[in-house]
């Protein structure tokens, strides 16, 4: 037998730590009922892997206390088990970041590193020669997400509730060791459409993530939620119908396990194993719900739910292939009841009208019937948003969660995605996205994400940031006037102490003694928020001041983009000029007319020029970014450049690209730059907030903000002189966005803008262009003149 106490003694520090008192009480009683060691070793693996062990450092743990693998049960990780599954704990997902990498690292060839990194070299100068790249390591783990809130002890009524609203107390949110959120409230009003803001790398994505996957855990079962990523259905090979159809998962596991099941009715062997898989995946979910509810229960009533988790995990399997196979039945007797179990249940679920229902969602969608059987990768982004919004609908969910749903959508799909969120009613929506008049727009309250918890503003964007500029301010003037009342106090203090010695009056002191209370009075709030004078009655609880402190609120650091200023060149002519600039696609099939997308377009393209180009995606703006460039040769027309000009070119794939980069912002700027000193280059990416270890990790650890600025700081680095920005705030923060514009105004080379942005490009841009037909025209009246038209198309 193994005690307890043995067990934590041998395990590290930091894994005691992480153990909470039920867990331990939990593991206390698995001890005293059974003396085999193993069973111990059984219950404590799942909480010691979920406190950050690894599986060698377990088995290094259970060598030390002599318990073995091979001693009664097999270990949890030999243990043939029926589907991945939370261990009783916080549930653990991977990061929302990105992708969980495969369970073996992968490394990568230093060629294919360098071949992924090459675009990042913006510039059309000649690079200098670079070294080696150092050889490529093993990518990084990334770190468990736990997300978990405050559990009632006796009941679960945060488990299913009757209303739609969310009201969960106490939500914490941790990746690996860096907490995101804590104690924070996460507050829903049914129907109410938020609009959710924050710095990058708070948080927003993977809150939204752990409420979509429903691995926070306390979130209520009965309230259906959609997570639309950024990315969700980009590039998937997929046809729109079924990606539409797969969003309703129950269905589409039964729909999967009655195609596996028919398929293999003709082979013994393929039919034993469809039924295994079956059973594998009824089991998974029946151990999930009793390990869920172990979860969800603390105190004595928790530890008599992680013994019944316990139990489930080892039988369960067993338990269910008993009840199928009864009295020797053979696989095609227990197929045959399986099949009519499962047709049963999609009858349930109205299954067979399920392909109708999403055919007429489509077509409500404007999505042509051609097009519904058509793998997803081959629409744009506008209409792969539509399919996105489309497995909304189909799923019909309480709770609708948007992160950056506007990214690499042209202004007619923006204004067509608004219009539709706006008259989405019934249908909570919590939307992450940079676009301020996209947000005004659709939000009717602002959840704010800033210092480890979450904060609510009635009204839009600009009112709260408006409502919050006259909050501090206000703050700022009350503390002002507080600061004036102690000194006053203070300095009267000092006088009846001096006059109190110097004549030896007792009385005074009794006035010191009272100007003592109003100093402590002082220090903390005499007004509510409302105006109202505070009251000591208000102020529910046990306090160690009179008063609430008077907190100031720190206003948003501002990000300083540095944009180094252009060198002069020799001549003072235009930078670029476009001559009859004509350019046409090859056709997709043979013998079929080309493409042509640039028709006959002059431009002269000075220094200092600011400029945006609009149009639809598909238009032809990116040609036109990369003849401009020198990337691409017109078809017809000449394009000439200034000898030693250099050209920055942020395209709108710069971020994707940098996901799959192993090395570091640092490592790439040495490499590209063989000349700079190390100093130099930290000093430079520390400009954009990329300062300390975010210079030195693996690009692909960066959250998407993080990336966006890497990708500015390795084009910038050449100090060119146009700028072209194709998409350049995705992925960017409100706070960046108003950075860059900054930046951007201060910067007196040229710039040429491609956004669908409003606000950027209303900020940004002295000359407006519209591309349509291949023609380029100046806008007079500007953006809003640009989004009339296409609104009222």
């Amino acid at each position: 037998m193994i005690s307890i106490e043995a067990l934590l003694a041998a395990a590290p520090a930091s894994v005691r730590a992480a153990l909470d008192q039920d867990t331990l009480d939990y593991l206390a009683s698995v001890a005293e009922a059974d003396a085999d060691a193993a069973a111990l070793r059984e219950a404590a693996e799942p909480f010691l892997l979920d406190a950050g062990m690894s599986d060698s450092e377990l088995e290094a743990l259970f060598a030390k206390l002599n318990v073995g693998a091979d001693s009664g049960q097999p270990s949890q990780s030999q243990k043939p088990q029926p589907a991945p599954l939370p261990a009783a704990g916080p549930v653990l997902l991977p990061s929302a970041n990105r992708p969980q990498p495969p369970a073996q690292s992968r490394p990568e060839s230093s060629a294919s590193a360098a071949a992924t990194a090459a675009p990042l070299a913006a510039t059309s100068a000649p690079s200098a020669a670079t070294s080696a790249p150092p050889p490529a390591q093993p990518r990084l783990e990334m770190p468990p997400v736990q997300a978990y809130s405050q559990q009632s002890r006796f009941h679960m009524e945060t488990v299913t509730t009757l209303s739609k609203d969310v009201d969960l107390k106490a939500v914490n949110v941790v990746v690996g060791e860096s907490e995101l959120l804590v104690d924070a409230r996460l507050w829903l009003k049914a129907g109410y459409h938020y609009g959710m803001v924050g710095r990058n790398g708070v948080g927003k994505s993977t809150l939204l993530s752990v409420i979509g996957n429903k691995t926070l855990v306390g979130f209520p079962e009965n309230i259906r939620t959609l997570y639309v990523q950024q990315l969700d259905v980009l590039d998937s090979d997929a046809t729109v119908i079924d990606s539409v159809l797969a969003a309703d998962t129950e269905r589409q596991k039964r729909i999967d396990d009655v195609r596996t099941i028919e398929r293999a009715l003709p082979s013994p062997d393929a039919l034993h194993g469809a039924l295994d898989s079956y059973i594998a995946r009824v089991a998974g979910e029946r151990i999930f719900l009793a390990q869920k509810t172990a979860t969800l229960r603390s105190g004595r009533r928790g530890k008599t739910a992680r013994a019944i988790a316990l139990k489930a995990e080892q039988s369960m399997l067993e338990d269910i292939r008993r009840q199928l196979y009864g009295d020797a039945r053979t696989d095609a007797e227990v197929a045959a009841n399986v099949l009519a179990t499962l047709y049963a249940e999609l009858d349930g679920m109205n299954a067979h009208s399920a392909e109708a229902k999403a055919r007429a969602i489509l077509n409500s969608l404007d999505i042509a019937e051609d097009l519904q059987d058509e793998p997803v990768r081959v629409l744009s982004g506008g209409w792969r948003m539509r399919v996105a919004l489309a497995k909304a609908m189909f799923v019909e969910p309480d709770i609708l969660l948007l992160d950056e749903c506007t990214n690499h959508l042209d202004l007619a799909a923006i204004a067509w995605l608004q219009e539709y969120l706006i008259a989405l009613d019934g249908v909570t929506i919590v939307c992450v996205s940079h676009d301020r008049d996209f947000l005004n727009a659709v939000s009717q309250e602002i959840i704010r994400v800033k210092d480890k918890s979450l904060t609510y503003h009635p009204g839009n964007y600009d009112e709260y940031e408006q409502t919050e500029d006259e909050l501090r301010r206000k703050k700022e003037r009350q503390f002002a006037s507080l600061e004036r009342r102690r000194e006053h106090v203070k300095k009267s203090i000092d006088n009846f102490m001096k006059h109190a010695r110097s004549s030896n009056d007792s009385k005074v002191l009794g006035q010191v003694a009272s100007r003592k209370k109003k100093l402590d009075r002082l220090a903390g709030i005499d007004k509510t928020e409302d105006g109202k004078r505070f009251k000591v009655s208000y102020w529910v609880g046990w306090h160690a001041t009179i008063r609430p402190e008077l907190k100031l609120e720190r206003a948003e650091k501002d990000v300083d983009f540095s944009i180094p200023q252009p060198e002069n060149l020799r001549h003072s002519g235009p930078l670029v000029s476009l001559m009859g600039v004509s350019f046409a696609y090859a056709g997709r099939t043979k013998g079929a007319a080309p493409n042509v997308v640039l028709d006959n377009i002059s431009m002269s393209i000075m220094m200092g020029d600011h400029i945006a180009l609009l149009g639809l995606n598909g238009c032809g703006k990116s040609t036109l970014v990369n003849i401009i460039k020198g990337e691409l040769a017109p078809t017809k027309g000449s394009v000439e450049q200034q000898a030693r000009l250099r050209i920055g070119h942020y395209t709108q794939h710069f971020v994707d690209e940098l996901s799959d980069v192993d090395m570091s912002g640092l490592a790439m700027i040495m490499r590209d730059h063989p000349t700079t000193k190390e100093g130099e280059a930290r000093k430079w990416l520390g400009s954009f907030e990329l300062s300390g270890p975010l210079a030195t990790r693996p690009v692909y650890t960066l959250s998407g903000g993080q990336r966006a600025r890497m990708a500015m700081a390795l084009m910038l680095f050449t100090n060119p002189h146009i700028l072209l920005l194709d998409e350049v705030t995705n992925h960017l923060d409100m706070y960046a966005v108003q950075g860059l514009i900054a930046a951007i105004n201060e910067y007196e080379g040229t710039v040429i803008v491609v956004s669908h942005d409003r606000h950027f490009v209303r900020e940004t841009a002295d000359d407006i262009f519209s591309l349509q037909d291949g023609r380029l025209t100046l806008l007079e009246e500007g953006i809003d003149e640009y989004v009339e038209s296409i609104i009222n198309v």
